[in-house]
């Protein structure tokens, strides 16, 4: 086989040089793909009528001009000779170019169009759109109604008049009954009268749907309409309520303006859709903000409910989030007010006192009571006043009410006396309006402190003296100077205005509420207020940035002239010094005396003996020496006549107020009534607890003695009823320990056995050690720490006076006080194990003093020769003292190590504890056993 005709490999590239044996020779190839270029023209098949018909070297051939058609051409005139001549032609009329082109009509009139198709084929007719919806409203009615022929089941509706569906439509919207759709009160909603009415050219469906949006519309506008006239209508209103039903008013007159004005332009169903189309979104958040206040009785608690609803479209569409903005501030102003009355920036409404409304503050005792204490429910102060706001409101209106009460001639408590117009609190939303609330806050500041300081100089009253003559002078000359002509002449311009045609105020003025949903409504087209478009922080913090420049200076004035009163006027240092010498038991001469009239046997009893009359002098209650008890009235009054008296009135406590009152001599009837009226009391307990005190051996024989002291006001405001429940307690357990130090201490001290000499040790030692602890550690380290505070206030205080400065370096107020004095409180009874989850531990210590107690009766009993029957041994009771008090400070040294009570918590009183533990036993003799 030949080997060139053997078929290569096909994926071989060892030939792809070769050329192929089917390539021709080009020269003899006629390309079948580009035919060859004929340049015979009567052979070109043209169609065109203009086309060439003859060769091209014919048809391209230039004509001879000898021959040409046209005839040669004219010599032409020797350049020598003139070619115009000076003899003017004979004037012709001038021909109308604008009649004649009127005559021959159009320029295209005999211009044929064509069209692609008609280009290519003169024959070609032209054929009508195949869209339904481009033929007209009457093809698609046909077609729905040959459909409804060939579908029996299929429903086109009845078609409605244009215009007359175009006005009911536009009622309706409007909250209207119109001839097309009627109210139903039963079912509360528009119902249509032609219920598969339609219009020309729309599907049934489409047309309902179109109608369900304005019914909604009109539902909308209808439930609005009808809480406003509900609310207006209803005496009960809350004011936040008729602020939101203002606004919804001003809103649904606003959109039936702009609807009004442009009815009459509305051609189409499309036109009357955009037109209410952002009216319906605006009217259905209305409504939803309105369905959600319906159940808010107060005005805190609805406008809280609408501050929360604008945070949530906070981030959404920027027109709603204005208005509901603009909507928020007409019903947070009731709450606004309120808050101002209360902080003393408004004039209060004497006939209803803030304090009477049901407002974040409440006072329940009898109107004109003066040492009454406000109680402040934060849950009632609006959401949108943050919790300090909140804690600061009520601080400075609380000490604003002490000025009025006690001092209501001084500049705060009757600022517009002095020529000052405090700005309201306004909630502002964009940062430049922000800022000038905050100058307003600044100014305010300085005025009223200049007011306070010439006030405190004595120079107020002359301004004042001098500005009330000065402005009654200046009225009369001015009524004096007036002619009978200038009255006339008042008397005809006041005639003129009252016969002018009444001015709405919605075309004069209109409020920012109708210029916003005029913008909303217009899609933007009008001018859009600076004060919309400006840059704004967020929702949440406006309130705060809003109100706080205010309520800062307000508060810094009002607490440093009330700190000034109550030091300096009121004496509180007096007051609070006396609750650490009596409660407290801090004077050592008030204790003795006290424990000597309540348990000394040496001394005269107080009770009454038949033929025995009593002395009246260093009489006493012996208790653990008698056996009927508790005494008479008579014998406490006995007993403890002149120890409260004599001891503060020898006490270096009341020599140092004398200092201060410029020697003042008072004689000893001025002395009879102690400060805050201090006297012995009897406390009001219940049955259980008096069967405890008829026993005179147990240990709550004295529960039911107390020292009563009544704050006078305004000292009322750092010296609470719940402080002074808490110097009850203290005052009822220091007694009992008063009672077990002269218990231990009056024991014998010679015992014919070893466990009445080892129980009188180890009792003795116990009680010393608690003593020590509670006196030295539990009281005074916390009550020291007291006085460093209110030390450090006078100082700057003083420092302030020195500066002529007021409110610059002292930023505490009367519930900076009434805070530390509390805390101060809560430490001491921390540190007593006095609080309620210490309650065990007490219970444990108070069986230790049980025990102590009867075996001092026991050796009470051995004296008079009087033996129990059946008694345990004092073997026993001291093996029980031993195990208690092993228990105790085994107790307490559980408390060093658990949360809260340990070292290093950061707290005087988590540390205490540990150094009781330490005063019990210091050289472990309870740890080594029995």
């Amino acid at each position: 086989m030949d080997h060139d005709d053997c078929i290569p490999d096909t994926f071989s590239t060892d030939r792809l040089w070769k050329p192929s044996r089917l390539f021709l020779d080009p020269s003899s190839y006629e390309s079948l793909l580009f035919a060859p270029l004929q340049l015979d023209i009567p052979s070109i098949k043209f169609d065109h009528p203009y086309a060439p018909k003859e060769p091209l070297d014919r048809d391209l051939r230039l004509p001879d001009l000898d021959a040409f058609e046209f005839g040669p051409l004219p010599e032409l005139e020797s350049l020598d000779q003139a070619s115009f001549s000076t003899d003017a032609p004979p004037t012709e009329p001038e021909d109308d170019i604008w009649e004649i082109a009127i005559e021959l009509g159009p320029a295209d009139k005999d211009s044929q169009f064509f069209t692609w198709e008609a280009f290519e084929n003169e024959k070609h007719q032209e054929r009508y759109t195949p869209y339904i919806s481009e033929s007209g409203p009457e093809a698609y009615d046909a077609a729905l109604l040959s459909e409804t022929n060939d579908n029996e089941d299929a429903v086109t509706g009845r078609i409605l008049r244009g215009d007359t569906l175009l006005h009911s439509l536009w009622n309706l919207g409007l909250g209207r009954s119109s001839l097309l759709f009627n109210f139903n009160r039963k079912l509360r909603t528009f119902v249509p009268a032609i219920h598969d009415g339609r219009a020309s050219g729309t599907s049934l469906e489409s047309a309902q749907s179109l109608i369900n949006q304005f019914i909604l519309t009109g539902n909308t506008f209808l439930y609005l309409r009808s809480f406003v006239a509900r609310t207006f209508a209803s005496a009960t209103s809350i004011p936040a309520r008729v602020a939101l039903a203002t606004c919804v008013s001003t809103i649904l007159s606003t959109f039936e303006d702009h609807l009004g004005r442009h009815s009459q332009n509305i051609r189409s169903l499309l036109q009357l859709q955009r037109l209410f189309s952002k009216s319906r979104e605006v009217l259905v958040y209305v409504a939803r903000l309105v369905d959600a206040v319906k159940h808010a009785k107060t005005n805190e608690h609805l406008s809280s409910i609408i501050h929360h609803r604008v945070l949530e479209i906070e981030d959404g569409d920027r027109d709603l989030r204005r208005l509901a903005t603009q909507i928020l501030l007409r019903v947070a102003a009731p709450s606004l007010e309120i808050i101002g009355e209360w902080i003393g920036i408004r004039k209060e409404d004497e006939t209803v006192p803030v304090t009477r409304r049901g407002a974040f503050v409440f006072d329940d005792s009898p109107e004109g009571n003066a040492s009454s204490e406000c109680t402040y429910y934060p849950e009632m102060m609006p959401r949108f006043v943050s919790p300090e706001d909140g804690n600061v409101i009520f601080e400075t209106g609380n000490s604003l009410r002490f000025l009025k009460l006690h001092h209501p001639e001084h500049p705060l408590a009757c600022v517009e006396k002095f020529g000052i117009h405090p700005p309201q609190l306004e909630w502002r939303f964009a940062w430049e309006d922000i800022e000038a609330v905050s100058t307003k806050a600044k100014i305010y500041e300085e005025d009223l402190r200049r007011a306070i300081q010439d006030f405190s100089g004595g120079t107020a009253r002359e301004l004042q003296g001098t500005r009330q003559p000065h402005a009654s002078s200046a009225s009369n000359t001015s009524i004096e100077n007036t002619t009978p002509t200038d009255i006339a002449k008042y008397i005809e311009e006041m005639v003129q205005l009252f016969d002018q045609a009444p001015k709405h105020s919605s075309d004069t003025l209109p409020d920012e509420l109708q210029l916003l949903i005029e913008h909303i409504v217009s899609d933007g087209s009008t001018t859009e207020p600076s004060r919309l478009s400006s840059f704004s922080p967020p929702l949440s913090l406006t309130s705060t940035l809003s109100f706080n420049p205010l309520l800062a200076a307000q508060a810094k004035l009002v607490n440093a002239t009330t700190l000034r009163l109550f030091f300096r006027s009121h004496r509180l240092r007096l007051h609070l010094s006396l609750q650490r010498q009596y409660h407290l038991l801090g004077d050592g001469v008030f204790s003795s005396r006290l424990a000597s009239a309540l348990f000394d046997p040496e001394r005269e009893t107080a009770a009454r003996r038949n033929g025995i009359i009593r002395s009246g002098v260093d009489m006493g209650l012996q208790l653990g020496a008698r056996s009927d008890w508790p005494p008479a009235s008579s014998e406490l009054r006995l007993a403890l006549t002149g120890v409260l008296s004599e001891s503060y009135y020898e006490s270096a406590l009341y020599f140092s107020t004398q200092a201060t009152t410029c020697g003042e001599v008072r004689t000893r009837a001025e002395k009879d009534e102690l400060p805050g009226q201090l006297n012995f009391a009897i406390r009001t307990l219940t049955d259980l607890e008096m069967e405890k005190c008829k026993d005179p051996d147990s240990l709550y024989a004295l529960d039911f003695l107390r020292l009563q002291y009544v704050p006078p006001s305004p000292l009322n405001l750092i010296i609470t009823n719940r402080t002074l429940e808490k110097y009850d307690d203290i005052f009822k357990f220091l007694l009992r320990l008063l009672r077990m130090l002269f218990v231990v201490s009056h024991l014998p001290r010679q015992y014919p056995d070893t466990e009445s000499r080892f129980f009188r040790m180890e009792a003795h030692h116990f009680i010393t050690a608690i003593s020590s602890y509670i006196f030295q550690t539990g009281i005074a380290e916390h009550w020291h720490n007291f006085e460093t505070f209110i030390t450090t206030v006078e100082t700057q205080l003083q420092e302030e006076d020195s500066a002529s400065e007021l409110g610059t370096r002292v930023k505490e107020g009367l519930e900076s006080l009434k805070s530390a004095h509390e805390q101060c409180l809560e430490g001491i009874m921390f540190s007593l194990l006095l609080r309620r989850r210490q309650k065990r531990v007490m219970l444990l210590l108070e069986e230790i003093f049980d025990h102590i107690l009867l075996f001092a009766k026991w050796q009470n009993q051995n004296q008079r020769g009087e033996i129990e029957e059946g008694r345990e041994s004092v073997k026993d009771l001291y093996a029980k003292l031993r195990g208690k008090i092993k228990v105790y400070i085994s107790v307490i040294k559980g408390l060093v190590g658990k949360k809260g009570y340990g070292k290093g918590r950061g707290s005087s009183e988590e540390n205490s504890l540990e150094r009781l533990g330490v005063l019990l036993e210091m050289n472990g003799y309870y740890g080594r056993g029995s």
